[in-house]
């Protein structure tokens, strides 16, 4: 029988509704669907230093390689794209439509790609520099979050994101097998590892969680 995450923390939002999350270490990102911007936090204070205004609502993001890639939803279509943010430098030039105009929480993996999850259609998309798709696997539920810890992804999921239980699951990346890990006793949305703990968002709570699985 599977155990429950082991909550280590809980922060509040200082905007409404937070939605993804990121981490590079000293800080972390928060992207409110109430105000469809990005709060940086310290991580250690717990205080907004920064502010970041994407195209559109980030739907996922993700820290590596010294830059925020996100997936926006643009336009009153809600045009999901790819941009890349660089700390001191802006939004870079150009994007990535996502496959089929559909896709929210994303990760970093080993070799630098973009990991796309796909909620509805529960496919892990590893992008190539183009956008186009280099590998699809299945992923065991509706795709809440991911994040990547060496040749894995971590997948937080449901299968009814309304009413149903939520999980963390790996998916292997080289093989595809899939392996629940722990349930999750709130609806959280995006997921992000700093090496020693999960963060994610309570977002009907206002409230930001870090976790970490049971052993």
């Amino acid at each position: 029988m599977l155990k429950p995450i082991v909550v280590l923390d809980t922060l509040p939002s200082v905007s409404p509704q937070p939605h993804s999350v990121a981490v590079d270490g000293l800080r972390v990102w928060i992207g409110s669907r109430g105000t469809k911007r990005i709060d940086v936090m310290d991580r250690d204070s717990w205080r907004k230093i920064d502010e970041v205004v994407p195209p559109g609502m980030p739907w996922g993001m993700s820290y590596g390689n010294g830059e925020l890639v996100m997936t926006c939803g643009e336009g009153e279509d809600d045009m999901r794209r790819i941009r890349r943010y660089r700390p001191g430098e802006g939004l870079a030039q150009g994007y990535l439509a996502c496959p089929d105009d559909t896709g929210s929480h994303l990760a970093i993996d080993a070799d630098g790609r973009v990991l796309l999850g796909q909620w509805y259609n529960r496919k892990l998309l590893t992008l190539g520099a183009d956008g186009h798709i280099l590998r699809a696997l299945d992923a065991p539920h509706g795709i809440a979050g991911v994040a990547v810890i060496g040749d894995n992804a971590c997948v937080l999921g449901t299968d009814d994101e309304d009413d149903g239980e939520y999980f963390v699951s790996r998916v292997d990346l080289k093989t595809g097998v899939t392996e629940d890990m722990a349930t999750v006793p709130f609806r959280l949305r995006g997921l992000s590892w700093d090496g020693s703990r999960f963060w994610s968002n309570e977002r009907e709570a206002d409230r930001t969680i870090t976790f970490v699985l049971p052993s």
